[in-house]
């Protein structure tokens, strides 16, 4: 067994657990925690053998690891070595500070209602913070996910596409260990689903699927979770080449109580719409993709919300002849919010894979595709139909 390895792992352990494992009652807690959090026992002995509390004659069996590892939120126990060899040291003073100031924003705000617009500036400029100090990347993701607002905005309703086959997605292990329950457990492997869908890795999302497919939608499951879980549907019927009827049926069904819920809720925004849409375009199911995306911009224009978003990016996904294009944007505002400093590439991929499938061709363009699908790891949009 390598050391470097049980280092790690010790490392995250009390990273996890929150303090330091330095006495017996320490261990009894964890194997508490551990039992709340996974469901299975490890012997109190074995962790102080393995945190060097008392001596040990052998190292630990495979299937204690693999507790431990789950207990971390990894999936398998080569992911810690390979997230934490990413880690530099400490960082400096004055950048602690700032996150405890970042985490506590967050911790402090309480979520009430369908608040993105007021709380998107945090959120973006939590994004660009952390770009420019990876170093605190993952101490900010472990603790801001155990609020219910970092939750809620930081994972949830404003999920980092760009960086979801990096930081943001291996960052879920911990939104799922803080929240644990149904919509967490939706959620997290949706979302996993959607990562290996675009970079193309049948053995994981095929992984992740079996795990939401034990798990029953709660009553009241939010708008944008149930959309996250018709699309992680949508995601593997493509990959198996599998009809998508029965998942229709069954995102009407949801879609029907939305609908009925909106009457007192008349200004949330139509985040299953926007997500069952995207996922329908992307695995070139053109019709019933615009069926979704109208809805949601119907729904827009009744509650006199502003129809300025990604919308209409995925509007001009489906009419995308030049032509069709410039007519729709005579008299369209300006696009920008198309782009925000978490989905700035992934935004920038669509309108490129759009604008490859006019009449006009560009190689600036389809070498700015090429990059942006080799940083994001985005391998489905080299050969997703156009």
């Amino acid at each position: 067994m390598k050391q470097n390895f049980l280092a790690s792992l010790r490392k995250e352990l009390e990273n996890s657990f929150g303090r330091k494992i330095i006495s017996s009652r320490d261990c009894i807690q964890l194997v508490e925690d551990i039992y709340k959090k996974t469901g299975e026992t490890v012997n109190a002995n074995t962790l102080r053998r393995f945190f060097g509390l008392v001596r040990a004659d052998y190292p630990p069996s495979s299937s204690t690891l693999t507790i431990l590892s789950r207990y971390c939120g990894f999936n398998s126990m080569h992911e810690i070595e390979e997230i934490s060899s990413n880690e530099n040291p400490e960082a400096n003073v004055s950048k602690e500070e700032v996150l405890r100031y970042m985490v506590a924003l967050f911790k402090h705000t309480q979520v009430v209602g369908n608040e993105e617009k007021t709380f998107f500036p945090l959120v973006e400029q939590t994004m660009i913070f952390l770009e420019r100090n990876p170093t605190l990347i993952d101490k900010f993701q472990r603790e801001i996910a155990k609020t219910s607002t970092g939750q809620f905005y930081y994972y949830e309703k404003l999920a980092n596409i760009d960086r979801l086959n990096g930081y943001y997605g291996d960052g879920l292990r911990h939104y799922l260990r803080s929240k644990s329950n149904e919509e967490g457990k939706i959620f997290a492997h949706a979302m996993q689903i959607f990562r290996y869908w675009l970079t193309k890795n049948k053995e994981q999302l095929i992984e992740h699927m079996t795990e939401i497919t034990t798990i029953e939608p709660p009553p009241n499951c939010p708008d944008h979770i149930l959309g996250r879980l018709i699309a992680a549907k949508l995601y593997y019927a493509n990959v198996k080449n599998e009809s998508i009827d029965k998942i229709l049926s069954e995102a009407k069904r949801y879609h029907a109580g939305i609908i009925a819920s909106r009457e007192d809720s008349p200004f949330s925004f139509p985040d299953f719409e926007l997500i069952i849409g995207e996922a329908l375009l992307l695995t070139g199911n053109y019709d019933e993709g615009r069926e979704y995306i109208g809805h949601g911009k119907t729904f827009l224009a009744v509650s006199g919300q502003d129809k300025n978003t990604l919308f209409n990016l995925w509007e001009d996904f489906i009419n995308r002849k030049k032509s069709m294009l410039v007519k729709r944007r005579e008299g369209d505002a300006d696009k920008s919010s198309y782009y925000n400093s978490f989905s700035r590439k992934y935004t920038t991929i669509i309108k490129l894979v759009t604008e490859k499938g006019s009449r006009t061709k560009s190689v600036a363009r389809a070498d700015q595709l090429a990059e942006l699908i080799k940083e994001t790891g985005f391998k489905r949009f080299v050969t997703l139909p156009v």
